[in-house]
Formats: structure tokens, C-alpha cells, sequence
């Protein structure tokens, strides 16, 4: 919206006696940069492996999303997979966890010319196997890394037997053993086995023979054989090298497959997917049924539905099958799914059984638009199938809605048969276009240029998957965003509430997309009611110890009380507090956050002052008041698991708390009696805790010498101690140089740059009070170059949507404000060139602004809610303060400069 006002603005200025010189691209302007910026940064794959697409984390292949539907990329050679989840589809356990709801697979047809894996589809039964492990997983061409395929029960020898459905020609096996897809399991690899064939199913011939073999994937050729039916008899089914793999052998063939051609493994056709993040969609050019295709898929902008568009570029026509499937390769017992025909469309449908807090199901609906369906749709099990013709140099489009999650649904296949049976060429076009304009407004709201690559790709990067995974309206993403392939995230996929779920939206508000925060006040409202049960009755689970003496009751009369991991609906997915009390205030930054980013008084009023009253309650009621100190005393945990007297993160974020609280209660005019009592606690807080560490001064996790472990500071760990910074707010940009250098030196004596919880803290803390600009930029760089995963996320083997709240600490490297004054490039290299367009700051401020040559070319300042603006002065001259559109207006000056503005009008500040 910007754009067009600044666009307006600018043509009214020319009519004015004094024309405005307002730098700020224009809104042309700002599209052809952001296209220029934002179209070079793609996720890019040149090999069909999908490694990690399966994963109980974040996958690493492409992602696409619309905030309420995830779509992962995965196949292999010769075929096509995208498994789609849904935001919403959690199941309702004591342990609540998201989970995967399904699949579309295209394939060439059963039998069509030059089909590569002629096991995929094969029917496979088994001696013995495992009930979460079928032999069916073996041949159903998902695998992936993580991947457990058939698994035997406990015994040797065991067999796996396929029947084809038809005499078939082949030359060759591959079988992915147990360490293919799950490298440290080197013990289950297959040792000893023989593969036989037969016609009839009764009278076997051995083709191949393997004694001593200790590769994770082995690929073998024999002269060729036709036959419907194999046996693969696994004598030693392990290397027997541990003490479970001999005491307990299974057999564990994660994929079997067999070709009618030699190797290599990997195919010879080119192949090349792309994730375009510009576009927000996945293209693909690979060889399927022995034809090149090019594939585009994506998903609506509002609506649910998965398109994927295939066009042949052969000569031939060549059969392919869709096939939608619900369930998961890594599943969980006990979920039944369900498949039909309806018409031109097949469904299948995924349910959770009864459980102790709600039950779920989802559906998905796949019709073929254009080429040649063959026969009718058929349906069988958990999946249903569509054969059609793609004749040479045509184009078809899948289709696929989606539909159902939430708490105890109806039947969602209707809708989601609606969905698909809706959409015509037309329609899909139509879809595609409004596609493309979200994503477009979408990287309009803001942009950088940071004159390097590397920054770049991280930054537009961590905005693509939080775009694809945060909407207004839908269940707010956890850990791991909305992308489950798993039925077993860790921790559930959940909200976890000391600091790891926050993190994903640290970088949103500043990055003017504060929009994108909004499903997680809505998530954090639905948990209130227990949040005040527990304030009330679970205190005491805290530390039993020392909350009985002081609350009998086991709890406080008032206030909200959080565990650390929480789940839509108002569930509780991790029912701990391991020591801590810290989690009501990790939670309300959020809400303090968007307030003080938006100036949105109706948000103030009706979503965040009421939700930090409740939790400013508990602490009046939950601190120690020390007569002799005259101070308040907070005990808690600043680490899980100990116990320590004023916790840095707790304080820290508790003054934050009861300042931003005293504001909104006098701007509400609300609550006026509470003020007093708000401010003698506020008054009487310690300072942040300091101890000499290697002869410097530097910020510690508590009090000196009550860390119930010892350890005053944990060098090398996450840099918790200093998280009164961030996100608790208490030092920035201005605050006293030497204040601000102990915490440079408690960042050098932390040395956490590569410590897994710390990516989304230390940068961010380190910019905010100013460390070498140089410097920083480099470690952030490392830990890019070190971790970033194809699909330019920032792996480790725990964290997920989290390494995205690193974009604040590049935005602050750009722009900070503290206490009220604004700062341009306050962490930037000398000499480094860089520009920000649109990026927001506290007091409802868009800025704008570029340095050029060392110098600060402009500063264009647009007041959302009005008052009084402080700019430390980057020219250190006079300047020109040009409200747009109107006149020059007066201001303050000296290294700050400080004017008047008007609610939502725009000023250009330039040096005289």
C-alpha cells in the first residue's frame, strides 16, 4: 500500500511550490528490483535423490505452502512425488503432534514402453514383518533418506516375494539396505541372500547369489530373465556386528527395485528442479516413461488445491498414472486411510482414531485436466489411480484439493472433491495468476540489497518458507513450519515456549510483514483458559521444593502459567516446566512486538494488553520481595533444569513487560489502579547480572553464585544470558557505549557463532549493540555456508522454522531503533554499499534509506501513527525534512534529529 500512496504523493509534489526530492524507488521501480533480487535466489537439484525428504525435522528438498497446506518434493529415478501435509491435521494424543496426510505419485503406467522401476506397485508379501513395516514399503518407490522399508520380525532366515502382476523382462536389482537411507544403522545391512524368479509362483530358479556383502545400496546385473514372480531369500540378514543384530536380527530392505536396463544407478537423462522463490512454485525437468517432461507445481494462493502442470517435450505420447495416497512412510499404528472414485476424480481420505482430546481426518481429491484418460479411475486401499495418455508436446494438469483437519471434521472428501471437480484450463490459469500477484505483493511489502550474494540468498530464503507457511486466519506453523512426511516429528512439531517457537516470528515485524505473526496470537489465545488452570493448581510441578512453602495451594490466585511446548487447540503437546518460569514472557514479547512495530490500537486493546495483564499478574504474585535489598527477586530456571535467583532472561523480559504494560494502560485508559503496584515492581527490578570472566566484565545467566549447576556463564553454549537484549529489549543501538561493550565482550566470551539454539539470538544480539560490522557479517556467513540446506533453510538435527528469525538480525545491521530514536546502517562495513526499502521499526515507522560510497544518500521515514520521530543525524550536517506532497518542515537539530509528523504521511530527509 506504500507503494501506491508514495506513488500518489509523488505526482501531487510536482504541483507544489517546493518539489519533494523523496529517494524511495518508485513502485515500477521497486518490482524491477525485487524481481532482479529475488528471481536469481532458487533451491537447485541436479540429481532425483530427495535426500531428507522423509525426516522426522524439516525436509530439505522444495517446499511449497500457502499457510495452511505444505507441499515436499521427493520421487526417484524415472518418477514424481509430492507429499502434501496440512497445518491443521494434528492428532489428538495425549501428545498432540502434526502429522503427514498423504502423497501424489506420477509414474508411468503399469507395462507402458521403457517404465524404469518394474517393482514399483508389485504386490509383496513376506515370511514375516514388523506391523508398522509391511513389505509393501519396499516396492512402493518412497524412499527417501530416514526411510525404513519392510522390516522383518526378529529371526533369520526371512524372505521377500513379489508378484509383478505379469511376466516381465528384467537384468537387473537394486536393493537399498537399511544404512542407505539411515547411514549409522550400518549394522542391519543385508549380508548373505539369493534372488530367485519363477513363471508360475511354484517352481523357483535362482538368478544371483550374494555371500559377505557390506554396502548400504546394491546394484546387480545377471543376464536377462522373464518372470512374474521373485524371491529374495535373505540367510544373514545383518553384518551381525553389534550385539543387537546378533541377539535380534530382522531383515530391512528400505526399496527393491528391478530394471529391464544396466546401470549406473543414477540415471543418465539430465534432471534439474528448481524452487522459485520469486514465484513461489517448483519446476522440474526430468525423463519419465522414457519421454522428457517439464513439470510446474504449486499451490493456490487461497484456495487448496496443488497444481501440478506437465508438459511433454518428446516425440512420443506416453502413458503415465497419478496415483493420491494418504498415510506416510514413517507412520503411526492405528490411523485408517480410505480411498474412492467419484466420476473423473479418485479420493482418499486420512482418520485418526478416537483419542483422548479430539479426532482429525483430511482428504485429497486428484482429477487430470487435458490429455487422455484411459479407462475409468480406480481405487483400492489408501490410494486411488488415474492412467492418462501426455501425448508429444501437450500439456495436462493434476489437480488435487484438499481438504478437512481441525478438530472432529465432517467427511472432507467432498470439499476436497469439490475443489478438484471445479477447476477447468481456465480455472487453473486464473489460480496460477492470483498465485503469482500473492507472491508479488508479497516481496513488495519490503526488500534489501546487501551487495552479496550470500546474505541475500539467506535472507529471501527464510522469508519464502515463512510466506509459505504463516496465513492469516490458518493454525500457525510450529517447529518445523507445515511440512510433515512424518508421522513422528520431534517434539510433536509443537509450539515450543522458551524461545524456539517465538523465534520464527522475531523477523517479520521489522521486515514489514508483521501480518505473518497473526495466527500465533490466535494459537496463544486458545490456551489461555489452561494457561490460568495452571497459574492456579500447577504452580507447584515447578519446583515442588520451593513452591510449597511459599503457595500451599500449589499455585497463585491469578495470572497464566505456560509449559514449554503447547499445541492448537489449546493442548498441551509438552507437558513440562522444566525450572522454568520464563515462558509467559517468551510468549507475550510476541505480543509486544507487533504492538510496538504496528502501533495498532485495536490489536493493543483487544488482543495483546489483555494477554500481558494475565501475565504480569502472575509475577506480581510469583516475586520475593527483599526488604534489606529493597528489590524484587525472581527465581527460575535461565537454562532448563537449574535453579538460579534472578534469571537475566526473566528479569530482562519481565521489565519489558510491565513498561510496555504502564504504556498501554495509560493510553487505554485502562486499569489505572494496577499502574502503581506495575510500577514499584518495575522500579525495584535488579539490573542485568555481571561477573568478571578472563579479567573482563561480562553479562551472566543469574545472580553470581546462585546457578544451581555452577556455572555463572556457559561459554560455547546459546547465549541465554544475554536475551535481555533480545527479545527482552532492555539494550540497543543507543544505549551507553559501555554498557554496550560488555556485551560485546560476553559475546566474545560465549563464542556460541555455531552453537545449534544460538543462530537466531547471537547475531541478532550482537547487531543490536553494535559489534564490528565486519565481523559479524563474516561468522553469519560461515554458519550459511556451513548449514544451509538446498532448499535454503538452516539445518542442524533439531531446530527448524526458527533459523528464520536471523532475518532481524540483518534488518538491524540496516536500521535500529532504541528508546525511541531511529539509526541508518548502525552495524555496516564501512565502504559497503547497501539499501532498504519498506523496512519497519517501533512507532508504526516504514523507512527506507541507501548508502552509497560510505555515504547515506536519503532517509524516507512514512509515520503510520503520527508523533514526534528521533533520527541520529547519518550526515552530521544539516539537513532538508520534506513532508511529501506538502512542504518542508522543521525539526530539531544536533546528532539527533527530531521532528513532528502526521499519521500516515511521508518524509524525505536529505542532507543540505
Amino acid at each position: 500500500m506504500l507503494a501506491a500512496a508514495l506513488a500518489t504523493a509523488l505526482t501531487g509534489s510536482l504541483l507544489t511550490a517546493t518539489p519533494a526530492r523523496a529517494a524511495t524507488p518508485t513502485a515500477d521501480q521497486q518490482w524491477a528490483q525485487v524481481q532482479q533480487l529475488v528471481g536469481a535466489i532458487k533451491g537447485r537439484w541436479t540429481t532425483p535423490a530427495y535426500a531428507n525428504s522423509i525426516t522426522r525435522t524439516m525436509p530439505d528438498t522444495a517446499l511449497l505452502g500457502n499457510g495452511d497446506i505444505g507441499v515436499t518434493s521427493g520421487g526417484g529415478v524415472g518418477y514424481k512425488t509430492f507429499y502434501i501435509s496440512k497445518g491443521d491435521f494434528w492428532i489428538g494424543t495425549q501428545s498432540p503432534s502434526l502429522i503427514a496426510l498423504g502423497s501424489v505419485t506420477i509414474t508411468p503406467a503399469t507395462g507402458a514402453e521403457n517404465s524404469a522401476n518394474l517393482a514399483i506397485g508389485a504386490t509383496a508379501t513376506a515370511s514375516s514383518s514388523h506391523p508398522s513395516f509391511p513389505p509393501s514399503r519396499a516396492v512402493n518407490g518412497n524412499w527417501g533418506a530416514g526411510y525404513e522399508g519392510w522390516v522383518s520380525n526378529v529371526g533369520k532366515p526371512q524372505t521377500l516375494n513379489l508378484d509383478l502382476g505379469s511376466a516381465k523382462t528384467f537384468k537387473r536389482y537394486i536393493l537399498k539396505h537399511d544404512a542407505a537411507a539411515r547411514p549409522n544403522e550400518s549394522a542391519n545391512t543385508s549380508k548373505d541372500w539369493t534372488l530367485s524368479v519363477s513363471t508360475d509362483g511354484q517352481n523357483y530358479t535362482t538368478v544371483d547369489t550374494v555371500t559377505g556383502n557390506n554396502l548400504p545400496t546394491t546394484d546387480r546385473t545377471f543376464a536377462p530373465v522373464t518372470a512374474r514372480y521373485l524371491r529374495l531369500h535373505l540367510a544373514e540378514p545383518t553384518q551381525a556386528t553389534t550385539p543387537d543384530s546378533i541377539n535380534n536380527p530382522r531383515a530391512r530392505i528400505g526399496q527393491f527395485e528391478l530394471y529391464d536396463t544396466e546401470g549406473p544407478t543414477q540415471p543418465t537423462d539430465p534432471f534439474l528442479e528448481e524452487q522459485n522463490i520469486l514465484k513461489g512454485d517448483v519446476e522440474t525437468s526430468m525423463t519419465i516413461g522414457g519421454q522428457p517432461v517439464s513439470m510446474k507445481t504449486w499451490t493456490g494462493a487461497d484456495d487448496n488445491i496443488v497444481v501440478t502442470q506437465i508438459r511433454s517435450l518428446g516425440s512420443h505420447t506416453v502413458r503415465l498414472q497419478a496415483r493420491t495416497s494418504t498415510g506416510s512412510v514413517d507412520a503411526r499404528g492405528g490411523l485408517t486411510s480410505t480411498s474412492g472414485v467419484s466420476g473423473d476424480s479418485v479420493w482418499a481420505t486420512r482418520t485418526t482414531l478416537a483419542a483422548p482430546r479430539w479426532t482429525t481426518r483430511a482428504s485429497l481429491a486428484t482429477r487430470v485436466i487435458g490429455g487422455q484418460v484411459i479407462g475409468s479411475p480406480t481405487a483400492n486401499g489408501p490410494a486411488g489411480q488415474i492412467v492418462f495418455d501426455l501425448p508429444a508436446g501437450e500439456t495436462v494438469n493434476i489437480v488435487t484439493g484438499v481438504a478437512g483437519g481441525g478438530q472432529n471434521p465432517a467427511d472432507p472428501a467432498p470439499a476436497a472433491l469439490a475443489l478438484a471437480g471445479a477447476q477447468t484450463g481456465a480455472t487453473v490459469d486464473a489460480l496460477y495468476d492470483a498465485h503469482l500477484d500473492w507472491w508479488k505483493q508479497y516481496w513488495l511489502k519490503s526488500y534489501v540489497d546487501l551487495d552479496d550474494d550470500v546474505l541475500e540468498k539467506f535472507y529471501y530464503g527464510q522469508l519464502y518458507l515463512l510466506g509459505s507457511s504463516l496465513r492469516e486466519g490458518k493454525t500457525a506453523s510450529g517447529l518445523y513450519g507445515i511440512w510433515a512426511t512424518s508421522d513422528f516429528p520431534q517434539w510433536g512439531g509443537d509450539m515450543h515456549l522458551n524461545y524456539n517457537w517465538q523465534a520464527n516470528y522475531y523477523g517479520v515485524y521489522s521486515s514489514n510483514r508483521a501480518d505473518l505473526a497473526l495466527p500465533y496470537y490466535d494459537l496463544v489465545a486458545d490456551f489461555l483458559p489452561e494457561a490460568r488452570r495452571r497459574a492456579k493448581e500447577d504452580l507447584v510441578r515447578v519446583k515442588p521444593d520451593y513452591i510449597t512453602p511459599r503457595f500451599p495451594s500449589g499455585g497463585v490466585p491469578g495470572g497464566v502459567l505456560f509449559p514449554v511446548g503447547i499445541s492448537p487447540f489449546g493442548a498441551t503437546s509438552d507437558n513440562n516446566y522444566h525450572q522454568q518460569v520464563v515462558n509467559g514472557l517468551f510468549t507475550v514479547t510476541q505480543h509486544i512486538a507487533y504492538w510496538d512495530y504496528t502501533r495498532d490500537r485495536e490489536f493493543l486493546a483487544m488482543t495483546a494488553y489483555p494477554v500481558m495483564k494475565e501475565v504480569a499478574e502472575f509475577f506480581e504474585h510469583y516475586l520475593e520481595w527483599d526488604k534489606a535489598a529493597k528489590q524484587y527477586n525472581l527465581y527460575s530456571g535461565p537454562h532448563e533444569g537449574i535453579w538460579a535467583k534472578n534469571s537475566s532472561p526473566d528479569i530482562g523480559m519481565l521489565k519489558l513487560l510491565l513498561t510496555k504494560t504502564i504504556e498501554a494502560s495509560e493510553l487505554l485508559k485502562a486499569d489505572k489502579e494496577k499502574r502503581p503496584v506495575w510500577k514499584q515492581i518495575l522500579k525495584h527490578l535488579p539490573p542485568a547480572p555481571t561477573i568478571v570472566h578472563n579479567g573482563k566484565t561480562v553479562f551472566a545467566l543469574a545472580d553470581p553464585g546462585t546457578v544451581s549447576d555452577g556455572r555463572d556463564i556457559r561459554p560455547g553454549d546459546n547465549t541465554i544470558n544475554l536475551e535481555f537484549i533480545h527479545p527482552g529489549e532492555q539494550m540497543g543501538i543507543t544505549s551507553p557505549e559501555a554498557d554496550r561493550q560488555i556485551a560485546i565482550d560476553t559475546i566474545d566470551a560465549m563464542n556460541s557463532w555455531g552453537q545449534e539454539n544460538s543462530f537466531p539470538k547471537i547475531f541478532l544480539q550482537a547487531a543490536r549493540v553494535g559489534y564490528p560490522a565486519q565481523t559479524l557479517i563474516d561468522r553469519l556467513k560461515t554458519q550459511i555456508n556451513n548449514r544451509m540446506a538446498g532448499n535454503l533453510r538452516i539445518t542442524d538435527g533439531n531446530h527448524g522454522l526458527e533459523k528464520a528469525g536471523t532475518i532481524e538480525a540483518v534488518n538491524n545491521m540496516l536500521v535500529q531503533s532504541f528508546d525511541g530514536t531511529v539509526k541508518v546502517f548502525p552495524v555496516w562495513p564501512v565502504g559497503k554499499n547497501g539499501s532498504f526499502v519498506k523496512l519497519r521499526e517501533k512507532g508504526g515507522l516504514v523507512i527506507s534509506s541507501e548508502i552509497s560510497a560510505g555515504r547515506v544518500t536519503y532517509v524516507d521515514i512514512t509515520s503510520e501513527a503520527g508523533g514526534d520521530v528521533k533520527l541520529v543525524n547519518p550526515w552530521g550536517q544539516k539537513v532538508r525534512i520534506i513532508r511529501v506532497g506538502t512542504k518542508q518542515v522543521s525539526y530539531d537539530s544536533g546528532n539527533t534529529i527530531e521532528f513532528s509528523t502526521k499519521e500516515g504521511s511521508t518524509y524525505n530527509i536529505t542532507p543540505v
